[in-house]
């Protein structure tokens, strides 16, 4: 006999466990969570910004945070520039914690989860979707589907954003553990390269060699990326994470009637930093204030003026990778830090858009807007 439920969430990850727990606080219990792994993994680190005028995640998630920061580096061309984050802060969780606590809270509910299983099929029967297990069949009325597309949107002015990063131990004292060092940039003609590291003490960090680039090319950011650990004189190398993300600024929820896409490929990936940990805290949000399960309540919502001053932004960032450092630079060290801050977690007010606008070299920025159409 096919077990029925009203939603299938496929994938236990940070958007997968994120909306069961949002159903779960709406009273709404007979769905099912269906995750391909047995065991949950420490292979992320989930980074958000905190402070005055933003969700208050620390608060929502009651987990306890790894690390935060009061100041952050921009390195450009050897030279450093520190910011000083004044009432905000940076932080960061890691990954198997914050999904630990989700997903004990789903079991203490009762809530049906399946570990280990594979998908062989999913199709439409009537208005239903059976999904096809290696060894049963379940029939769902609606399901929330989080797995990484095939491929990637490639449309103008989209990019990828694809890092590898290693948790260090160094022989020596070569961190300062209360900068987060946001982008040092490598010197390139064709992609946006730069080390991402955060201190969690003076001998220990995560290292990230991070690239924007049109590719999707690992081989060419682990080479790199060897090179650079070798600047760290390290002890030794606890453990590694290294994904693909998009930076779109086109994302559709709706992939079917009844059948929506959520997490990186359905809209949770902020299309200039690839960051998606705030916009899931505020999707969460979106979704308990919301009478029903619908396309309305799962969709990610759109704010128009960021989203087009992230394509402006892409749209730089894909035709002259040359100027991104300058870009950012000016970005962080001219423009308001509380307004920076407020845009990257999609919490900007009108002040904010108009200081960001008012600051950035306006021929580059013009350039980039014209590109949007004349493609």
């Amino acid at each position: 006999m096919k077990q029925k439920f009203d939603i299938g969430i496929i994938g236990a990850g940070l958007s997968g466990l994120t909306l069961a727990n949002s159903l779960l606080n709406k009273k709404i219990n007979n769905f099912i969570l269906l995750e391909k792994n047995r065991t949950l993994e420490n292979d992320k680190t989930y980074s958000f910004w905190s402070g005055p005028g933003l969700l208050d995640i620390k608060k929502k998630l009651n987990i306890k945070i790894k690390k935060e920061w009061s100041q952050l580096e921009i390195k450009v061309k050897g030279e450093s520039h520190i910011i000083d984050l004044g009432d905000y802060r940076y932080a960061c969780y890691e990954s198997k914690s914050v999904l630990k606590e989700l997903y004990k809270r789903l079991v203490t509910k009762g809530i049906k989860v399946e570990q280990g299983c594979l998908i062989k099929q999913i199709k439409k029967i009537n208005d239903e979707w059976e999904i096809n297990l290696n060894n049963k069949k379940i029939l769902l009325k609606n399901v929330a589907d989080s797995r990484p597309n095939i491929k990637f949107d490639d449309k103008y002015p989209s990019l990828k954003q694809v890092f590898i990063g290693s948790e260090i131990v160094s022989n020596t004292k070569i961190f300062n553990e209360n900068i987060v060092t946001l982008m040092d940039f490598f010197e390139s003609e064709k992609n946006i390269i730069f080390t991402y590291i955060l201190p969690f003490s003076k001998t220990r960090a995560l290292v990230e060699t991070t690239f924007f680039s049109r590719e999707i090319n690992f081989k060419e950011v682990d080479r790199l990326h060897k090179k650079n650990l070798k600047k760290f004189n390290i002890k030794e190398i606890l453990r590694t994470e290294k994904a693909v993300l998009p930076m779109s600024p086109y994302s559709e929820a709706r992939a079917d009637n009844q059948y929506f896409r959520i997490g990186n490929f359905g809209g949770a990936s902020r299309p200039t930093s690839g960051y998606a940990f705030t916009r899931i805290a505020l999707w969460a949000n979106q979704i308990d204030v919301k009478n029903q399960f619908s396309y309305k309540m799962i969709n990610h919502k759109k704010k128009y003026l960021t989203n087009w001053l992230d394509k402006i932004f892409l749209s730089v960032l894909r035709s002259n990778p040359k100027e991104a450092p300058k870009i950012f630079r000016i970005f962080f060290t001219k423009v308001p830090i509380a307004s920076v801050i407020r845009f990257l977690s999609d919490q900007a007010r009108l002040i904010d858009y108009l200081a960001i606008i008012l600051k950035l070299p306006k021929i580059i920025m013009l350039k980039g807007l014209l590109n949007l159409y004349v493609k």
